[in-house]
């Protein structure tokens, strides 16, 4: 169990794949393939191999591993996959407010918003399942939000081509989630992701 399940950042993302819309396939809580407590917090957006992957805020690049080829499920892609670890800047602006951005894609209400545990602090963000060697970045380059990074992929434990996307508040591999908001850009208000409807880089919300 995750020993903080409300446990929110103050520091929110911008949306993490460039195109017109891609389908929320996992949210919070996922049971598909999150079964472990380690993916709380992860969200999944089904997106064709090869779609740009950017970066969701500024900051420097801890990890890249695109090196594995593996895919599909099975008990041995378990551990196999590519991934690409930031360490977000922290802002020098307000956080955006804890508000959601439509109630129609997101999956909690006002009053759920009121029960987060929000906190500040370092914040790494982790983009799991990328193409083999995709990646435009190395460890220790510095990245701007909206920077491509990569290209989205199936590899690993993996039903179909997507992206993991998840945050962290340490780069250590036992750390626990947290929740992270994503901002539509056309309004500044912050949202969780719901399974079921599309997002985009554009707008931020339902397509």
């Amino acid at each position: 169990m995750h020993p903080k399940p409300n446990d929110t950042h103050s520091q929110s993302v911008g949306f993490p794949l460039r195109g017109e819309r891609f389908l929320c396939t996992q949210n919070e809580g996922g049971e598909l393939t999150h079964f472990f407590s380690g993916n709380l917090h992860a969200v999944d957006f089904r997106c064709p191999e090869g779609t740009p992957v950017l970066a969701v805020g500024d900051g420097e690049v801890i990890e890249v591993c695109d090196e594995n080829t593996l895919t599909g499920i099975a008990v041995s892609n378990l551990f196999k996959w590519n991934s690409i670890v930031l360490k977000l800047d922290a802002r020098s602006t307000p956080e955006t407010p804890l508000r959601n951005a439509s109630a129609e894609c997101a999956t909690t209400t006002e009053a759920d918003v009121s029960t987060y545990d929000v906190r500040g602090g370092d914040l790494f963000v982790e983009y799991v399942h990328i193409r083999a060697k995709s990646a435009k970045v190395k460890v220790g380059d510095r990245v701007q939000r909206g920077q491509v990074i990569c290209e989205s992929g199936s590899v690993g434990f993996s039903p179909e081509p997507h992206l993991h996307f998840t945050a962290f508040r340490s780069g250590d591999d036992t750390a626990d989630t947290v929740r992270v908001l994503f901002e539509a850009c056309d309004t500044g208000a912050t949202y969780l992701p719901r399974a079921g409807s599309y997002y985009t880089d554009s707008v931020g919300k339902c397509a």
